[in-house]
């Protein structure tokens, strides 16, 4: 899973600033800039090759030697841009812009930067015949989570056997919930089959119920080709056409068209080859995110397992034609942290409606449960490892009404002549 940031893409090289260091260096007080002259660009130029010269350094070491072929190359590339007006416009437009919204990936020394706080999406990768080989990434995280694919099945067999039994459970829950996070390091691998790097994005608002998790996944997908692939691409296709960087779309061999390092493609060839690629990089993100869906049902069908195997506790003593049962999310005490009572959902089982009621800045499970004229209800304990603090307790505040509704419709019928009470709705 390697990947190599394309610049005017991913970051981008400020040769102003890099020349500028340079006259800095040779104690010249030149300075260029997006409105300096032709004749100013030519002296600094002049400056900074005569500092770097093969002649100059014929003495020095070979370290010295090999840092000033680097600096005229650099040097070299700064002239192609900065001398050419076309391409000048282009750089300075682009230039502009990382200044203003991103100016951490501005680089003034001409290396690449990658931004490890931002999702990366690798449009060369796309359009590549070779899928992103992530085995030995995912080698690498079976170890480091020490997941084994055979204990899960085998404890599932024991724990079918044993329901009731409260250690089987838990060495059942705790395999799961290997899988569980085994599987969220399996879905950034298959992402990265589709181009994405380093991926960020999360989803936004509550996921109440399991399913929902693959509807989740294919609206992110189906959102990420529409945003990225088109965008990408054309901004991919904007800095191959004025060679500022080689990129994975190699425009200059797509149709054996030699472009010269200061010479721009044709406009209607340049959009020729744009439609092409965006037509190869759609069909291959359709054909990739398969993995991604594939990695998505497991880890669904992991979640649902963890959330009928949530820790429940009862809270209070039940009254007679109660109505409304309360629902407590508890951060399970780790370290030397208490437990801590997170919020609380409300259910109605006469209209089947349930809601958020309030939230508990300091409460612990035994102060909730020593509290006077606490109603009854239930403790989920949570599972850390599912991000997503809603489902436990909407999952077992649903398994609850369903059971209830479940007793109303087993309950014998009333004679004839006596009312029914309210539908209840699951």
């Amino acid at each position: 899973m390697n990947y190599d940031p394309v610049e005017g893409v991913n970051y981008i090289f400020d040769r102003y600033a890099f020349m500028n260091q340079i006259l800095q260096d040779g104690k010249s007080e030149l300075r260029i800039s997006e409105t300096s002259t032709k004749d100013e660009m030519n002296k600094a130029f002049t400056i900074a090759r005569a500092m770097y010269h093969p002649d100059r350094q014929a003495r020095t070491g070979d370290e010295m030697k090999q840092k000033a072929e680097q600096k005229t190359k650099l040097i070299v590339d700064c002239e192609r841009f900065l001398l050419n007006p076309e391409l000048k416009s282009f750089y300075d437009e682009k230039l502009a812009v990382f200044r203003e919204t991103k100016p951490h990936l501005v680089s003034d020394s001409g290396m690449a930067i990658i931004s490890l706080s931002e999702t990366v999406f690798d449009i060369g990768a796309l359009l590549s015949d070779d899928i992103v080989d992530t085995s030995d990434f995912e080698a690498r995280v079976k170890a480091l989570t020490q997941y084994d694919d055979k204990r899960v099945p085998q404890l599932k067999s024991l724990f079918d056997m044993m329901p009731d039994n409260a250690q089987v459970k838990s060495l059942y829950r705790d395999a799961v919930t290997s899988e569980y996070i085994y599987l969220g390091f399996l879905e950034d691998s298959a992402w990265a089959k589709v181009g994405y790097m380093n991926r960020k994005e999360k989803e936004e608002g509550f996921m109440i119920r399991a399913t929902d998790y693959t509807k989740r996944v294919d609206a992110a997908l189906e959102k990420a080709a529409a945003r990225d692939i088109d965008s990408t691409i054309e901004s991919h296709g904007a800095v191959a056409r004025i060679g500022m960087a080689k990129t994975p779309l190699q425009l200059d061999a797509a149709e054996g068209t030699e472009i010269a390092g200061a010479e721009l493609m044709a406009p209607d060839q340049h959009k020729r080859l744009m439609d092409k690629f965006k037509d190869v990089a759609h069909k291959n993100f359709e054909i990739r995110a398969e993995y991604v869906r594939d990695v998505a049902k497991r880890k669904e069908a992991a979640l649902e397992t963890l959330l009928n195997l949530s820790v429940i506790e009862p809270i209070g003593v039940e009254a007679a034609g109660q109505t409304k049962f309360d629902f407590y999310m508890v951060n399970p005490a780790h370290d030397d942290v208490p437990d801590r009572v997170i919020y609380r959902l409300e259910l109605d089982l006469a209209t089947g409606n349930a809601g958020i009621g309030e939230s508990y800045p300091e409460l612990t499970l035994e102060q909730l449960k020593a509290q006077t004229g606490t109603r009854a209800g239930f403790a989920i304990i949570r599972n850390i490892e599912i991000s997503d603090i809603m489902l436990e307790t909407a999952a077992a505040s649903e398994r609850f009404l369903n059971t209830r509704v479940k007793d109303v419709e087993q309950t014998p019928a009333p004679a004839a002549k006596t009312p029914k009470g309210p539908a209840l709705r699951p």
